[in-house]
């Protein structure tokens, strides 16, 4: 039991550290590839980091002095997740849109 849960938190680990990889090149405007395919986490997140969505992040943190490595840690990623801009705009398939206009239906 104790080795399943320390390789679960491995995973876990690995994969936040590919979405914060992810946020960073999507952060900055001067890179051309951004890595969503590092992880399952960042490739299904894809269209709410920096895509054609609106995305809240909600960052829990603690009060506790024994937590203010994590509380820290939480706020650093919250910052960095400011920094990414998203242009949310309606999704119309071209093909339905014209069969719509001109009165077509399925």
């Amino acid at each position: 039991s104790e080795g399943i849960t320390k390789k679960e938190a491995m995973y876990i680990n690995q994969s936040l550290t590919f979405l914060e990889q992810v946020i960073i090149a999507v952060a900055d405007r001067k890179r051309e590839h951004v890595p969503f395919r590092q992880s399952k986490l960042t490739h299904v997140l894809k269209n709410s980091i920096g895509g054609n969505c609106n995305t809240v992040m909600i960052a829990n943190i603690w009060g506790e002095s024994a937590q203010l490595e994590e509380t820290i840690s939480t706020l650093r990623f919250g910052t960095r997740m400011m920094c990414v801009a998203n242009e949310p705009l309606q999704n119309v398939h071209k093909q339905w849109y014209q069969r719509r206009v001109r009165g077509w239906y399925w």
